[in-house]
């Protein structure tokens, strides 16, 4: 058997990073078409092993998100077809304490 040459192309459904590159974009859209009064303040994330990640900018708007995950999340199930275990809110690297 010959090697590959080259980096390995990862596969956007099942890879050994739990990335869901596919859903990861869906959910992107999902949100850019939202109402959601804070959706041009976030950074949306990969969807990394059914945790759905998303970065911004300040620590009251990531309490805000943290707050309204359970109806954020319901609203992914709803509108996308798929279930969101949970949603990680994180700092952006530069705001970080």
């Amino acid at each position: 058997m010959k090697k590959q040459k080259g980096p390995e192309r990862i596969n956007i459904e099942e890879n050994s990073l739990g990335i869901n590159f596919k859903k990861s974009e869906q959910i992107k859209n999902y949100f850019n078409k939202s109402s959601y009064p804070w959706k041009n303040d976030i950074v949306t994330g990969p969807l990394v092993n059914n945790v759905f990640i998303i970065y911004v900018n300040s620590k009251r708007l990531q309490d805000v998100i943290e707050l309204e995950s359970l109806k954020i999340i319901n609203n992914i199930e709803k509108k996308l077809g798929f279930s969101v275990n949970s949603i990680l809110v994180q700092l952006q690297n530069n705001q970080q304490k």
